[in-house]
């Protein structure tokens, strides 16, 4: 599986570069190279026919993915050298013929070899040594990623479907990635025996303390700010290997030229045609702005349309400026006028904007090696077209279990009741060790752009936790391995801290999805002073007796603070807040049997 992933991309781009070129007669040298170490690594290398331009050729150095070898790139390289491009190939080591052993993406020797790659694409006859780019998809991504993030001198990169937060993409919520784990039993990549050791005891025993430091310790994060080498990423909405919400933070800490295309697919090239032959056309014109000096492409590298999200339902794209974060990362406060949140209550009947009247709970029975089954929760149809913003949503839930770890996942879905069809929209997941004791599981949903016509309903997943073997009709992207010790769950709905799922939402969407009017019976009052250094007062007021919650929540939905809590009389209440909480936005949340209320408040220092 993992060595048609690393085909699939690169033969679609090969293709596309072989139609696009005279045909030529090129000539393919397999050769070896002597890695500083002594290690033999298997390489080839292709040199356009045509006159070199002044300076010499632009290069490009290829890399395969995860489990492949050079050979998954012979014809991309033949391609590019009819576009006037030297261009490179080799086996990662311990894959394919290369020699050595293979211990992580960013291992120093595994690195070294890279760097020594770059190196022979600036030697080789009438190559200019300052046009030299690295392009991957999937681990390839990664190298090319690796090429900016440790400065290796190229001249830019091309990463597809990869980013460097290691620990994000595959140890999120402390939950361990099951493309991930599958991906290193495969027999086609000669593990460091210590590291496969490493994982294999994670994978076997669901503690994953030691593998912990391990992927922090291979993160590039703290590297992200550094780059100075033009980055262009491209990302799929539904990759089980990478988790797209790490690329987005990795992007925008990037301070060098860049850009970053994302699209609805899993760890592939998009599948949409159209889509296919915009990622195609921008690689195209990211190579040759800066490798040729094409200054008729600089809008390639523009600022002000760096970021693009294609639209899952209706497949068209949005464009956005680095500098709209609020638009595609993360929402500020106030929301953009053109955003709402959408916060999704689950209850007996599905899914509804208001929290349900009682609490109740839902068993999920999880059984060791076969998971648990998911329990279904839709809104009625939509009344109208409703798009889902990139910003992150979130997944508040609550929840008990007997098991030593458990899980809660959560996978949301655009069914179209009429053709009994269902489109993947985002997912989340949390695990965690604390048995028989009731608590919140705050995770974040992953990003999109997706507009759910009307008429379809939008369907959530709640899962206790997945299969040895997950099953891909219900999971898609980012799976995670589910528990190991056998879990007993009991996912809450209702009561004082309904369980909920919030999504960004463009304004005035939210009125798509409402049941009847209900009367809130409730008021919630701006804190004051706001911003706030010290003391907060905040007041509410309840038209009749009822329970009632007053909570303080981060801009991620974490609950960090409960002001009150309690049965409270009809009338007007003010609640204390000893602000001692680090400088920032907040949002306070008065919850009742009646509904939710919010309002942000801004603690500076």
């Amino acid at each position: 599986m993992y060595r048609f992933y690393s085909r699939i991309a690169f033969a679609v781009l090969a293709f596309h570069l072989t139609m696009s070129a005279p045909i030529l007669a090129q000539t393919v040298v397999d050769t070896t190279l002597v890695m500083s170490d002594g290690a033999k690594v298997d390489a080839l290398y292709v040199l356009p026919v045509t006159p070199a331009p002044p300076g010499g050729y632009p290069a490009i150095v290829l890399v395969h993915g995860f489990a492949g070898s050079k050979n998954n790139n012979r014809s991309t390289a033949i391609g590019f050298a009819r576009e006037g491009y030297a261009a490179t190939a080799y086996s990662v080591r311990g894959q394919g013929n290369s020699e050595g052993l293979f211990e992580f993406f960013t291992a120093p020797r595994i690195l070294d070899d890279l760097r020594e790659n770059i190196a022979f694409a600036k030697q080789l006859r009438r190559v200019n040594a300052e046009r030299v780019a690295v392009l991957g998809g999937s681990q390839g991504g990664l190298h090319a990623w690796n090429a900016a993030a440790y400065g290796m001198g190229a001249r830019c990169v091309v990463s597809i479907i990869a980013n460097g937060r290691a620990e994000e993409n595959w140890l999120e919520n402390d939950a361990l990635n099951w493309t991930f784990a599958a991906a290193t039993m495969t027999p086609d990549v000669r593990f460091e025996p210590g590291v496969a050791a490493l994982l294999k005891q994670a994978r076997e025993s669901g503690n994953y303390s030691s593998i912990q430091p391990y992927l922090q310790d291979h993160s590039t994060n703290t590297l992200e700010s550094s780059v100075t080498t033009p980055t262009a990423i491209f990302v799929s909405y539904h990759d089980g290997f990478f988790n797209q919400n790490a690329a987005l933070r990795q992007f925008h800490t990037i301070p060098a030229a860049k850009r970053i295309v994302l699209y609805p697919a899993g760890h592939d090239m998009p599948a949409d045609p159209s889509q296919n032959a915009y990622v195609l056309d921008v690689i195209d014109r990211w190579l040759a702005f800066w490798l040729k000096d094409d200054a008729s492409l600089a809008d390639v590298a523009s600022p002000d349309s760096a970021v693009v999200f294609f639209d899952g339902g209706t497949k068209k794209p949005r464009i956005y400026a680095e500098t709209e974060t609020p638009q595609w990362l993360r929402p500020g406060d106030p929301l953009p006028q053109n955003m709402d949140r959408l916060d999704l209550y689950f209850d007996a009947s599905g899914l509804a904007v208001t929290p349900p009247l009682d609490r109740s709970e839902r068993l999920i029975t999880y059984i060791n090696v076969l998971g648990s089954t998911p329990i279904s929760f839709r809104t009625p149809p939509l009344t109208k077209d409703i798009t889902i913003l990139p910003p992150p949503g979130s997944g508040h839930m609550r929840v008990r279990a007997t098991g030593a770890h458990y899980q809660m996942n959560v996978l949301l879905y655009d069914v179209d009741p009429a053709a009994g069809k269902r489109t993947p929209l985002c997912r989340g997941h949390r695990q965690a060790d604390d048995p028989n004791i009731e608590r919140t599981m705050d995770f974040e949903l992953t990003s999109l752009l997706h507009t759910v016509q009307a008429g379809h309903v939008i369907e959530v997943l709640v899962n206790g936790g997945t299969a040895l073997i997950p099953d891909q009709a219900n999971n898609f992207g980012n799976i995670v391995l589910g528990p190991i010790d056998p879990s007993f769950n009991t996912f809450v709905i209702g009561g004082d801290d309904p369980s909920h799922v919030s999504l960004y939402v463009e304004a005035d969407a939210t009125s798509t999805a409402q049941p009847l009017p209900v009367d809130m019976r409730m008021r919630l009052a701006s804190a004051w002073p706001n911003p706030a250094r010290e003391n907060v007062w905040i007041s509410f007021e309840l038209d009749h007796s009822m329970p009632a919650r007053l909570t303080v929540h981060d801009m991620m939905g974490r609950e960090i603070a409960v002001i009150a809590e309690g049965y409270m009389e009809k009338g007007r209440h003010v609640a204390t807040l000893n602000s001692r909480l680090p400088e920032g936005i907040y949002v306070y949340r008065l919850t009742t049997p009646r509904g939710v209320l919010h309002r942000k408040m801004v603690i500076i220092r």
